[in-house]
């Protein structure tokens, strides 16, 4: 295995544990990390079905299952786009912004833990070969 290969891998276990971690976290106000996941893009530019769909590598079906999951718990509210009538939007509600209240100490905690020995130029460096890679998968990998 080339050392490309096992970086993917050790990311692969990183990112278990965050979500192992994180599900325990957001289970203090009713979500998942991945309920999370689609909440954080919605507060991005990701505001549509498809945009979402495209960035949180899920099903049409469990997509539409999770973003119903988020409106029917005041999470999100959904609004057709006045651009183009096929389109929903989505935004966040107040209720997300106080359930962020509650999850923040625990995850501010919980980052300042993982990233104790880790320098503010070495998280730096690594958000920047996220961004690169990122950047090269939307460039050149088929959605």
């Amino acid at each position: 295995m080339n050392q490309k290969q096992n970086f993917i891998n050790e990311l692969f276990k990183f990112i278990t544990l965050l979500e192992n971690s994180w599900d325990f976290i957001f289970s203090q106000v009713w979500l998942t990390v991945k309920n999370y996941q689609i909440l954080y893009l919605i507060s991005t530019w990701l505001n549509t079905s498809k945009s979402l769909l495209g960035w949180s590598y899920g099903s049409k079906p469990n997509m539409a299952k999770k973003l119903r999951f988020l409106e029917e718990n005041a999470f999100i509210t959904r609004s057709i786009d006045s651009n183009d009538k096929r389109v929903f939007r989505f935004t966040l509600t107040k209720k997300w912004i106080e359930s962020m209240k509650i999850v923040a100490p625990i995850y501010e905690k919980a980052i300042s833990e993982v990233f104790h020995w880790i320098s503010d130029q070495d998280i730096q460096i690594g958000q920047s070969m996220i961004e690169k890679c990122l950047k090269n998968f939307s460039d050149h990998c088929p959605e």
